[in-house]
C-alpha cells in the first residue's frame, strides 16, 4: 500500500462518486480506517471489517455512519470502476465543517507470489509500540518510515518489537508461530490489532483440533519455534522464511493445513454489495 496513490477512476466521498484526477488523499488527517480485498467482484469478510471500524470509531470524536451507507459507498465505487480485484480503503476522517467524510477509493497492492508460499519471505524486527493497537488509525509518520525501511532492507514484511524484545505484530499484518508440539502461538488480542485474517485462522485451528496458546513472545525466544506465518488481508496465511537470524519449517503440514483451509473458507465469506 503507497501512502496518498490511489487507483481507479473514481472515488465517492459521502455517496458522490468523483474523478480521481488531481486527488491524493491527505493522510495527516485523523484516519480511522479498514482495507477490504476485492476478490472476483465480491468483498472478502465485509461484515468484520465494518465492525471493526464500528468498534475503532467509538473513542472517538467521529460517528459511525452505519453499515448501510457504507455499503451504498462501495456499491457506487465498484460500478464506476471496472476492477474485480484489489484492495478498498474505507475511511472515516474530519472535514472541514466540523463533521466527518466518508471515503472510498482503491488503493495499490502488493498480493505475494506463488513462490513466496512455496519458499515463505524474510522479515526483520523493528522496535516501535503503537499507541492505540486495537484501533485501526492511519500513522502517516509510522507508515513512512516502517514503508522506507522495508523497501531499503529488501524484505516482505516488518515486525514490531516493544521495549521488553517483545515481537507484538507486522506493520500490516498479525504474526503466528508452530511450536515443536505443533501448537499455534499467538500474540495476545490486547498487544496487537486482532486481524480478521487471523481470527478466521485461530477458528480454523480450533475446528481442526490444533491447539492455540496466547502469550507474548520473546524475540530471543524463537528457537523454540519451528514455523512462523503472517496473515493479513493481502498476504492471507503467508509462510516466513527466516525473521532476523532465525529460520523456519516453511513446509511445516500444521501451517500447511491452516494455508489450505483459509483457501477454502475465502469462498464462503465473499460478498456482493
Amino acid at each position: 500500500m503507497i501512502t496518498g496513490k490511489i487507483l481507479g477512476k473514481t472515488y465517492v466521498i459521502n455517496g458522490v462518486p468523483l474523478d480521481v484526477s488531481g486527488f491524493k488523499p491527505d493522510m495527516s488527517l485523523d484516519i480511522y480506517y479498514e482495507v477490504v480485498r476485492l476478490i472476483e467482484g465480491k468483498l472478502l469478510f465485509l461484515h468484520d471489517h465494518l465492525d471493526r471500524l464500528k468498534n475503532s470509531l467509538a473513542g472517538s470524536a467521529l460517528e459511525f455512519p452505519g453499515g448501510d451507507t457504507i455499503l451504498k459507498n462501495l456499491s457506487l465505487l465498484l460500478e464506476n470502476n471496472s476492477y474485480s480485484q484489489g484492495n478498498i480503503r474505507i475511511c472515516l476522517q474530519p472535514s472541514t465543517d466540523n463533521n466527518s467524510d466518508l471515503l472510498c477509493y482503491f488503493v495499490p497492492y502488493f498480493y505475494p507470489e506463488a513462490s513466496n508460499y512455496l519458499e515463505g519471505v524474510r522479515l526483520l524486527s523493528y522496535p516501535h509500540i503503537r499507541p492505540n493497537p486495537g484501533i485501526k488509525k492511519w500513522d502517516d509518520g509510522f507508515r513512512s518510515s516502517v514503508g522506507k525501511f522495508i523497501r531499503d532492507q529488501g524484505i516482505y514484511e516488518a515486525v514490531l518489537l516493544n521495549r521488553k524484545g517483545q515481537i507484538t505484530e507486522g506493520s500490516r499484518s498479525n504474526l503466528s508461530f508452530i511450536d515443536q508440539q505443533g501448537s499455534l502461538v499467538t500474540v495476545p488480542d490486547k498487544q496487537i490489532l486482532p486481524g480478521i485474517t487471523r481470527k478466521y485462522v485461530l477458528k480454523i485451528a480450533q475446528q481442526e483440533g490444533i491447539p492455540v496458546i496466547e502469550k507474548s513472545i520473546a524475540l530471543d525466544s524463537l528457537d523454540a519455534f519451528t514455523s512462523a506465518f503472517i496473515s493479513g488481508t493481502s498476504p492471507k496465511v503467508l509462510p516466513v522464511k527466516t525473521l532476523d537470524k532465525y529460520s523456519f519449517e516453511v513446509s511445516h503440514p500444521v501451517l500447511q493445513e491452516l494455508m489450505k483451509k483459509f483457501e477454502e473458507l475465502i469462498m464462503k465469506n465473499l460478498s456482493a454489495v
